[in-house]
């Protein structure tokens, strides 16, 4: 009994410790936003520089008391109880009452709203939105639409042999995901790992693993392979396999997470070993939700596989970038038909197949 009340007391404060995290991290980042807003308006610095002037990026005292303060606001924040008062962490984490006060006669409802409108006008200065100059530049708009609805012959021949290349590309690299993918799945389903804690320490590692290799957008990887192995459709074979295995791990594992618990129990209850609890429990229900998430994972391999090509990758992109910089609109336009035109094809393939599996 005495153990059941300190699980549940621990429980109960491991709750309030996120909903303070969160409350003080969302007001943190409220009040550097503020503060970028107050700098970027009075002229003092141009709306493009973030950060702080390189004398005060290295004064950690500056953030130490947006820190102090948003902590503060949070500890008093957190305090506060009743529908309209809540915080946004606590809502968050306990929930709220569905029949309760409109949003807009809750703290957390407008904080909310107030927070969405200081980052939409952050979001604008950073990314430096020009509207104007998009909307006036036309002479430039008209020769690439004149170029990209006018397609050249000149680079069809070999946009052709580049595209079998960047489908194959997209095919190599998911082949060679699915068996690693698999695998981990299975280490990284919480259903599965939750026994022991040599377990759920696998299955945090991998998770986190997984998590932040999949943060890394192809395109990087195939830098990172193309100093490893050179330039060509090898180097973005490997970036798209890298990125497609932890991709593939989320789906597969989500999907082993969701599956019906009455096979695994009947055959643990017999006396089933884990591997026979995986051959013949696990995997007769998760293998054609499997093969159709990797169906569209070559989907998206093949789209991501066109861009993988600007940097040295392979396939049709390779081609492409050197086109758009010496502004030859009309082979553009030919490499951008063959790219759509593939692209839309392997869209409805795939989705006729996936139609067949589920």
């Amino acid at each position: 009994m005495r153990r059941e009340t300190e699980k549940v007391a621990w429980k109960r404060g491991l709750a309030a410790v996120q909903a303070f995290l969160i409350d003080a991290t969302l007001l943190w980042l409220g009040i550097l936003m503020v503060e970028f807003l107050m700098i970027a308006f009075s002229g003092r610095r141009s709306p493009t520089g973030f950060l702080l002037p390189a004398e005060e990026i290295l004064d950690l005292l500056h953030y130490g008391r947006a820190v102090i303060g948003a902590g503060l606001v949070a500890l008093l924040w957190g305090r506060a109880r009743g529908d309209v008062t809540v915080s946004a962490g606590h809502a968050m984490i306990y929930g709220v009452d569905d029949q309760g006060p409109p949003w807009t006669r809750t703290v957390r409802g407008w904080f909310a709203f107030l927070l969405a409108e200081v980052t939409f006008f952050t979001g604008w200065l950073i990314t430096e939105v020009q509207l104007v100059q998009f909307l006036t530049q036309f002479n430039k708009a008209q020769d690439i639409v004149r170029g990209l609805v006018n397609p050249s012959s000149a680079v069809l021949h070999q946009g052709m042999v580049l595209l079998v290349q960047t489908i194959f590309l997209a095919f190599m690299a998911t082949a060679f995901a699915i068996p690693v993918a698999f695998v981990i799945s299975f280490m990284a389903a919480r259903n599965l790992t939750r026994g022991t804690f040599w377990s759920r320490t696998l299955y945090t590692l991998t998770r986190t693993a997984m998590n932040l290799t999949r943060a890394v957008e192809p395109l990087v990887w195939a830098l990172i392979f193309i100093s490893w192995v050179g330039i060509g459709p090898f180097a973005g074979v490997l970036a798209l396999w890298v990125h497609s295995v932890a991709a593939l791990t989320k789906l597969y594992s989500e999907q082993i997470e969701n599956i019906d618990t009455g096979p695994v129990d009947a055959i643990t209850a017999t006396g089933g070993s884990m591997l026979q609890v995986m051959r013949y429990g696990v995997v007769p229900q998760v293998i054609p939700p499997f093969l159709s998430f990797t169906i569209y994972r070559w989907d998206i391999n093949v789209r991501m596989s066109t861009i993988i090509g600007f940097v040295g990758g392979g396939g049709i992109g390779y081609i492409l970038k050197p086109r758009v910089d010496l502004g030859q609109w009309g082979e553009v336009g030919t490499l951008v038909l063959l790219i759509a035109v593939t692209v839309w094809g392997m869209d409805i393939l795939s989705a006729k197949i996936r139609e067949r599996i589920v």
